[in-house]
């Protein structure tokens, strides 16, 4: 049996190591083939920290080749065109196909622009370590302008940085470049009080899928830091290094950061699955796409019911644990046995602040201060130390 994962994030990554080392256990000859566009595995978690240059920018990715070397995973790096069901295979943009037995569709998300006129021309996503490292890049050379300048009004301009979008993303990049801006200022020479961050976000709360008390909390930490909020405010249009709002207010800034939002590839829904408005393949309680037999999906591209009525939130810690149950299940189909269902574990979330602080609910339990960085810090090494060394 030939089995395609497509995309090596953290869900399927993770299942493409699990199922290897299960099937391999057992003496079984299937192929496992992982497809991604990049040659690396990205750290998501901590592109944040890599677009403020508070981590080196190698740590945020492990290459694929040497990380599968042990494995008997083979590795197919390429952009994916178009999935066709009817013919069980994969198609590439450069012509490749791949067939296959069994699927499983783990491409993420993209950004999301809303179609907002201008969006994504003028602003910069995060979304990806190429994201990262090019917004890293753009504003060392804003402060670095700043610092050449004799004209304030230009210096205010160039040291603003405004983020659109309240979220995970938003929020941690945020609280990252507050605590950077000091050093970045004295790496370049740029006046320190010139330097404003902007947070805007379309809803009455930032982190709207936190506890309350949390989301509130996050605002207060940022507020503290010298961010300024802005909530039910939406972009409307963009500019270069301009933004319009929905009460007629306009923002100048020379760094715009596009964090308002994701939706899953357009292969998706070109392919003839079935989607929701954002683009996520509808799936059942197996993780199987809606009326393929043969296909699975996962991660931020799937809408995977958690059994309340709502859907499971698009983050890693979710991506990693699906990984998990989806090699289980598929090792079932090599075996002939039947899956069982996914049951999404809720083990609480948590957002950092810049290098100090973080708020969230770890167990449920609301919490907030410098205990939650070394937890966040604790499950990162032990992500890293689970794919390097798989049997972990």
């Amino acid at each position: 049996m030939q089995i395609i994962i497509l995309g090596a994030g953290y869900a399927g990554l993770r299942t493409a190591l699990d199922l290897d080392q299960m099937l391999r256990e057992r003496g079984r000859d299937d192929k496992v083939v992982l497809v991604d566009q990049f040659s690396y595995h990205q750290i998501v978690q901590i592109l944040h920290l890599t677009a403020t240059d508070r981590s080196p920018q190698e740590k945020a990715i492990y290459e694929l080749t040497p990380l599968l070397r042990t494995t008997s995973v083979e590795f197919v790096q390429g952009h994916v065109k178009l999935v066709v069901p009817d013919q069980r295979e994969v198609q590439f943009d450069d012509g490749r196909v791949l067939p296959y037995d069994r699927l499983v569709l783990a491409l993420g998300a993209e950004t999301d622009f809303r179609d907002v006129p201008g969006a994504r021309e003028h602003t910069l996503p995060l979304r990806t370590y190429q994201h990262a490292v090019r917004l890293r890049d753009h504003l060392i050379a804003q402060f670095e302008a700043a610092a050449r300048t004799n004209d304030p009004v230009e210096q205010r301009i160039l040291m603003t940085t405004a983020v659109v979008g309240g979220g995970y993303t938003g929020c941690q990049f945020s609280g990252e470049l507050a605590g950077w801006v000091s050093e970045l200022c004295q790496r370049t020479g740029a006046p320190r009080g010139q330097a404003r961050i902007a947070l805007l976000h379309r809803n009455p709360r930032l982190l709207e899928h936190f506890e309350r008390s949390s989301s509130l909390e996050a605002a207060r930490v940022l507020d503290q830091l010298g961010v300024s909020i802005y909530l039910d405010t939406s972009v409307t249009s963009v500019e270069p290094r301009l933004l319009r709002v929905n009460d007629g207010r306009i923002l100048r800034a020379a760094t715009l950061v596009w964090a308002g939002g994701i939706r899953a590839p357009a292969l998706f829904a070109n392919s003839g699955f079935v989607v929701d408005e954002i683009g996520r393949v509808l799936v059942d309680r197996y993780m199987r796409v809606h009326d393929q037999a043969l296909v699975f999906a996962m991660g931020d591209c799937a809408a995977i019911p958690d059994g309340s009525g709502s859907m499971v939130p698009s983050t890693a810690s979710y991506a990693m644990r699906q990984g998990e149950h989806m090699a289980e299940s598929l090792l079932a189909e090599v075996m002939g046995r039947a899956p069982r269902s996914y049951e999404p574990l809720k083990l609480g979330e948590l957002v950092s602040l810049g290098p100090k602080d973080a708020v969230g609910s770890p167990l449920g339990l609301p919490a907030r201060g410098y205990p939650l960085i070394l937890l966040k810090k604790g499950i990162e090494q032990y992500y890293r130390a689970s794919i390097e060394s798989p049997s972990l």
